[in-house]
C-alpha cells in the first residue's frame, strides 16, 4: 500500500501540474493563470493526502503501540489496551483497540480487505497484547 501511495501521489500531482499547463499552453479561453494556480493546487492537496495514506500504520514498542491513521497519531501504553476486536465477517473495515477508558480507536493499518493477511496480523496484536498487558484486580 505504502508504495502504491507513494508512487500515486506523484503521479496525481505531475498529472494536475501538466493539465493545467497544457490548458493554458493551448490557449484555452476559459482558462486563466488563477485555474492554473487552483489546479496545481489542488493536485498537491491530494498528493499529500494519498502521502498522509502512505504512513498509516500500527508499531509496537516495548513500552507500547504507536497507531498512526489518517489523521491522527496516538500512543498507547500497553496496560491501556484491553483486547483487540475484528470481525471475521467485516462488518468492520479494520479492527478496534479495547481501551481502559471504555472507548475504543481504529487501527486502520490493518485492512479487512487484505483478509487473510489482517487477520493474522490481528492474531499477532492480539498476542502482543496479552503478553504485555498485566492486569491488577481491585
Amino acid at each position: 500500500m505504502r508504495i502504491i501511495s507513494i508512487v500515486g501521489a506523484i503521479a496525481v500531482t505531475a498529472g494536475f501540474a501538466v493539465l493545467s499547463v497544457a490548458l493554458f499552453v493551448v490557449d484555452w479561453e476559459p482558462w486563466t493563470v488563477l485555474d492554473m494556480v487552483w489546479m496545481n493546487l489542488l493536485g498537491i492537496l491530494f498528493g499529500a493526502a494519498l502521502l498522509r495514506i502512505s504512513d498509516i500504520q500500527a508499531r509496537p514498542t516495548e513500552d507500547g503501540l504507536v497507531v498512526k491513521n489518517m489523521v491522527r497519531t496516538r500512543r498507547f501504553d500497553w496496560g491501556q489496551i484491553l483486547g483487540v476486536t475484528f470481525s471475521p465477517e467485516g462488518d468492520d473495515p479494520w479492527p478496534l483497540l479495547d481501551l481502559t477508558d471504555g472507548t475504543t480507536y481504529a487501527v486502520m493499518a490493518i485492512q479487512h480487505a487484505d483478509g487473510r493477511r489482517a487477520h493474522a496480523e490481528v492474531a499477532r496484536l492480539r498476542m502482543l497484547v496479552s503478553r504485555r498487558t498485566h492486569f491488577k484486580e481491585d
